[in-house]
């Protein structure tokens, strides 16, 4: 569709819109940022404008676009495989956002109107297409706009989705949390469906400018607790919680969303869908573009929240989400897991680029906890990172892994520190990001830097423990040990079987040489279930230390057994022949470790345990081979 009363403004028009205008208008689109990297949204846009232009807009059927752009067979089953109306969901969010900032000023909007596959070409408003403001108060207009897009948005969706809105509030504090959905479908089945729905409204709104989200590890300590709401959000901090559930039967998907003020109790916003299961992607916009509304927060990137391209099929997301699921038990046996999953989504859709970024994370935890060798697992973290940047270089969470194999693996620290950057400015509310930089930076021994970080990532993730045991790290290494034994034990109240944090407030009280206590700490975390071999080092350290060459000998040889069922770094052989005073040992095992790119070498520089060894020319040559800072 063309319309014809756009006379005289923009590029080739003459009295009407011209098909070699519209072409030069298309060629803008898909050679923006928004569009370069989207392969699917590009190729659907491409057919429907030209098969428009040359006068076959009849063609643009859901069967026929499966078939021509997405190379589907003749058995193509719409019904079944929903890839058109999923990437025709996605081009329209696209398209608003790129005419929302890159393509503000365009004479030509190129429509994707709803309930159809046929553009519409119309001209800009003529407000828009006459400007010749500064930057700066283009930049106003461009914002007001983007709020009352929002708002428009909001009140569409009060209408078309059964949603009731309460009346207007008073500037709300912007801050939430997405409890997780619980599961109302028949058969009770679809827990790991749930997760992912919660997982990615947390992604979601977590690109909103202003808004502090908090992370999964910390909402989902209260996953099937009857907890007062106003409750949660104190101990969460926030000031309004979302709650939800789903009901999933025969294809049908039925969500149901809340919005809670802590404060009073009371709805801000509540909504009911019922849809195709194949419209799960539309869903999480339109719920998470209200609660941006209610909470009277600004949409960045133009107010879209779809800006990669989605999985091909609902299976493919299905697959992903199982995998996530597993992924996120964080054990030896959910890693594993979750890869095959994550392989199993990529035999059917290899260009969708969350799941190789997913696949990067899986590879490095392997490697991070111990579970396969270093030089098995980094290499195809990195070649997943890689895939998932080459298909779409906007994923924060693709940025993080690859930073983290450069640091932890690949010891490239200006590229891993870039990596960290890049994704922190793509997904500042990403947590595991915060993470893993500030654990980059006390490497590189700059610790106000790492100490902050890590306070904005316990601020978006308040109950993880795991980042509470990195922070009292970061205490650890500054030699600040009374902060970092106060800082563990409020860890071990969040969760006193936490072996790790265990282990490392042993490690402190060792530092005091309260060997009786750092003991105790020791043993108490070699028992709880989830100890891994660096317990068992640590243990036979501290015997050492203490003179008891007898238990420390034991351990030894307890760790020599286990490398036959399991791979077990050489950095626990070092701790027990430091603990030995046996340091012709521990360099030896050390030449080892940094043959293996042992990913616990990046601590050499600031970590106590490592002092007898520092006044050896030995140790200041290991340092200058990994590029670490000779700090202490």
């Amino acid at each position: 569709m063309i319309d014809r009363n756009l006379s005289g403004h923009g590029s080739g028009a003459k009295g009407d819109l011209s098909p070699e205008s519209i072409r030069a208008e298309l060629g803008k689109v898909l050679a923006s940022r928004a569009f370069r990297q989207a392969g699917r949204s590009s190729r659907l846009l491409r057919c429907a404008v030209e098969s428009a232009l040359d006068g076959q807009g009849e063609r643009l059927k859901e069967y026929s676009l499966g078939v021509d752009v997405f190379g589907r067979g003749e058995d193509f089953d719409p019904r079944i495989d929903p890839v058109v109306r999923v990437e025709a969901h996605r081009l329209r969010s696209r398209l608003k956002a790129y005419y929302q900032s890159e393509g503000a000023r365009d004479a030509v909007r190129i429509e994707f109107p709803r309930g159809g596959y046929e553009p519409a070409f119309r001209p800009a408003p003529p407000r828009l297409r006459s400007w010749a403001l500064s930057r700066r108060v283009a930049w106003t207009v461009s914002a007001g706009l983007v709020a009352a897009a929002v708002f428009g948005g909001i009140v569409w969706l009060g209408r078309s989705a059964g949603i009731r809105m309460s009346a207007p509030q008073a500037p709300y504090a912007a801050s939430v949390a997405v409890l997780p959905f619980s599961d109302v479908s028949p058969k009770q089945d679809q827990e790991y469906f749930c997760d992912g729905m919660t997982d990615e409204l947390i992604n979601a709104l977590s690109k909103v400018e202003g808004l502090r989200v908090v992370s999964r590890t910390s909402v989902f300590q209260f996953r099937g607790k009857a907890s007062d709401i106003r409750r949660i959000g104190q101990q969460l901090n926030v000031g309004a919680v979302l709650e939800g559930s789903v009901r999933m039967a025969d294809g049908k998907l039925r969500v149901a969303a809340r919005l809670v003020n802590v404060a009073d109790g009371y709805h801000l916003w509540s909504g009911n869908y019922d849809r195709e299961a194949s419209d799960i992607f539309a869903i999480q916009e339109e719920i998470a573009t209200a609660i941006a509304g209610a909470l009277q927060v600004r949409l960045a990137r133009g107010g879209a929240f779809l800006t990669t391209r989605g999985p091909a099929t609902l299976q493919v997301y299905n697959l992903y989400l199982q995998g996530r699921f597993h992924w996120n038990r964080r054990t030896d046996s959910g890693l594993l897991k979750s890869l095959e999953y994550y392989q199993q989504a990529i035999a059917e859709d290899t260009e969708w680029a969350v799941v190789h970024a997913a696949v990067a994370d899986s590879y490095a935890m392997l490697a991070s906890y111990g579970v396969l060798p270093p030089r098995e697992a980094m290499p195809k973290a990195r070649n997943a990172a890689e895939r998932a940047l080459g298909l779409d270089d906007t994923l924060g969470q693709a940025h993080a892994a690859l930073g983290f194999v450069r640091s932890f693996y690949d010891w490239d620290w200006t590229g891993a520190e870039q990596a960290y950057r890049r994704s922190i400015e793509l997904s500042p509310g990403y947590a595991t990001a915060l993470q893993w930089y500030s654990g980059f930076l006390r490497a590189m021994g700059r610790m106000d830097e790492a100490l902050a970080l890590a306070m904005r990532a316990q601020e978006l993730d308040p109950l993880s423990v795991a980042i509470g045991r990195d922070t009292g790290r970061i205490f650890h290494s500054s030699r600040q040990y009374d902060r970092a034994i106060e800082h563990y034990r409020k860890v071990l109240e969040l969760d006193p079987n936490f072996p790790s944090a265990h282990a490392h407030l042993g490690m402190a009280y060792k530092e005091k040489r309260m060997l009786a206590e750092a003991l105790e700490a020791f043993q108490t975390a070699k028992r709880l279930p989830g100890s891994n071999p660096f317990v068992i080092a640590a243990l036979g350290y501290c015997y050492g230390i203490s003179g008891n060459q007898v238990e420390a000998g034991r351990l030894l040889r307890e760790l020599e057994d286990l490398t036959v069922a399991r791979y077990v770094s050489p950095i626990s052989r070092v701790l027990i022949y430091l603990g030995l005073s046996e340091h012709d040992r521990a360099f030896e095992w050390l030449e080892r470790a940094r043959q293996e790119h042992d990913p616990w070498l990046v601590w050499l520089a600031v970590d106590p345990v490592f002092d007898p060894l520092r006044p050896d020319a030995r140790f200041t040559n290991l340092l200058k081979s990994l590029h670490l800072p000779q700090i202490h």
